[in-house]
């Protein structure tokens, strides 16, 4: 008796323990939804060691975008656009997650696509109580990593269908079958019969189980979604009217995935688990549910994608929201109505204290100035800055005005060691891929920085004026930045010239970031490394080999 007792304590003070520590997590979850809004994430690290899986639905996404409305890998890469997708990525799901980063690629959308996203983000922005309870129900979704080949499980749904589906069918009908005969009839050959079946059952659903452990949980994880677009649509109706039917088409495939939802929060090792898979094994009720979902999935692939889409839709509004509040300086952009552009306080997103530049296109910009005094950067926060408008509404500045555009550049070459290809191979690649897209009739941001460096002087310039004279009767709105003074003097009249410049005292080079008129004359190369404390003797020589006559 007192073993009894003993025993009925541990379980007690068990669920006790359970229940507290499920309870301090909940409490931990909503305090994280509660404050995190508006602040900056700190998991960068994270997100960059999941971005292989992050990027799974934009290469399925950019096949049905044209090459002109993508920013493309070489884009990407020289903005270092991951970095700004960490930024902007506050999202609570992994549906969220993938959407952002599509978006961030997608320069296809019209007016009317960016004034429904504002919809969206300043409703969330406004509404905390609402916010709360949507967040919580992205929460729920997470961001596990065997959740992000989602798309591809939706994409490719025939592939998970269960083969044999009949057999285990007969399986299961055999089994209740022989139940009712044992019950009813009472004699021993049906009880020998029916425990004969039962054991058959619960061998082959053991086998099979094994095998198909990892297609019902992603099946459990399409319905887990199914079931927040049903949840996300109550709470906010006004936002989910284009998916209304999508939903009714698909509500008994969410109930049913609701079986596989509770299997699976009992699917551990413990006694009563244990149990539930005697007990419902042999049956094949889990077999039979995974496969009449995905027979209904099959036929309803569109429909499913599109709900997938809402739920990142949402996310990502959450997401912009919070990073607006986040950023020190952001403005929502209006919409050009030519080709033209225009930024009053631009900065970088990713640059703390950045110094605000103003710009206002209205013909191709060349822009000089010494190392280091901020060409560079200034070309991508316009870069950026144009891609951020025309994807997530937003851009980092006092105010904006952004069209409708390509953006496409050439900043970061480097040398291809594995295919053999030099710097300035890869630079007249990259400058052609330019030249191929201005064909078409689709106005285009060009950004060049040191343009044809990887060659020759006498060549660069050269073809450096013939590029930019080709481009001069293109659709096409260019800021190239460049080290030639005579490249910026020869296209004076055409181009508008401006530069970044610095101040040299004795010890040190000052660096104002400032945007200026004209044409920058001074160069700063052998002043830095004197600054940064060559020896006197290297600086010396240097600076009489660049006082001949013939340098």
């Amino acid at each position: 008796m007192e073993y009894l007792i003993l025993i009925s304590l541990m379980i007690v003070t068990a669920i006790v323990i359970t229940i507290v520590q499920d309870k301090k997590r909940q409490k931990r979850i909503l305090y994280y939804i509660r404050s995190s809004f508006g602040v900056p994430r700190d998991d960068t690290e994270e997100q960059f060691y999941r971005l292989g899986n992050i990027e799974t639905l934009y290469l399925m996404d950019k096949k049905s975008i044209s090459e002109h409305e993508i920013v493309d890998d070489i884009t990407w890469e020289d903005l270092s656009m991951d970095n700004i997708f960490a930024l902007v990525n506050h999202t609570d799901s992994y549906i969220g997650e993938q959407c952002l980063y599509s978006k961030l690629h997608d320069l296809s959308k019209t007016e009317s696509d960016l004034k429904q996203l504002e919809e969206k983000i300043s409703f969330f922005d406004t509404n905390e109580d609402k916010r709360f309870e949507v967040r919580e129900k992205l929460y729920f979704l997470g961001k596990s990593y065997v959740n992000y080949d989602m798309p591809i499980l939706i994409e490719n749904i025939s592939k998970h269908k269960l083969k044999n589906s009949k057999f285990y069918y007969a399986l299961s009908y055999l089994l209740m079958i022989s139940i009712a005969a044992a019950i009813i009839i009472r004699k021993p050959v049906f009880i020998g019969m029916c425990i004969a079946v039962y054991l058959i059952n619960m061998i082959i659903h053991t086998i099979k189980k094994e095998k198909m452990d990892i297609k019902v949980k992603s099946v459990f994880n399409l319905g887990k979604m199914l079931n927040t677009s049903f949840s996300l649509a109550e709470l906010v109706p006004e936002f989910s009217n284009e998916i209304s039917e999508d939903l009714n088409t698909l509500k008994s495939t969410a109930k049913r995935s609701t079986f596989l939802e509770q299997k699976n929060a009992t699917d551990n090792k413990d006694d009563v688990s244990m149990m539930m898979s005697y007990l419902l094994g042999p049956l094949m009720i889990d077999f039979i549910m995974y496969d009449k979902i995905i027979s209904e999935l099959i036929e309803k692939k569109s429909e499913c994608m599109r709900i997938y889409k809402f739920i990142g839709e949402i996310d990502c509004s959450v997401s912009i929201a919070s990073y607006r509040k986040s950023a020190a300086t952001y403005c929502i952009p209006k919409t050009a109505d030519n080709d033209s552009f225009s930024f009053v306080g631009l900065v970088h997103p990713a640059i703390s204290n950045a110094i605000p530049n103003d710009i206002e296109y209205d013909r191709n910009i060349i822009i000089t100035g010494s190392n280091a005094s901020g060409k560079s950067t200034f070309i991508k926060s316009t870069a950026i800055n144009l891609i951020l408008g025309q994807t997530i509404h937003t851009c980092t500045s006092e105010s904006a005005s952004v069209p409708k555009c390509g953006v496409i550049t050439s900043m970061a070459v480097r040398d291809d060691i594995l295919s053999g290809e030099s710097y300035y191979i890869r630079e007249i690649k990259y400058l052609k891929r330019m030249i191929e897209l201005c064909q078409e009739d689709r106005l285009l941001f060009l950004a060049i920085d040191e343009i044809l460096k990887g060659t020759n002087t006498r060549e660069r310039i050269a073809a450096s004026k013939a590029i930019l004279n080709y481009f001069t009767d293109k659709r096409c709105m260019l800021l190239v930045a460049t080290h030639d003074l005579e490249l910026a003097k020869a296209f004076d009249k055409i181009f508008a010239n401006y530069y970044f410049s610095e101040v040299i005292d004795s010890d040190d080079i000052m660096f104002d970031y400032t945007l200026h008129n004209g044409i920058n004359d001074s160069s700063n190369a052998i002043k830095l490394l004197s600054a940064i404390g060559f020896p006197d003797d290297i600086v010396d020589k240097a600076k009489e080999e660049i006082a001949k006559p013939d340098i």
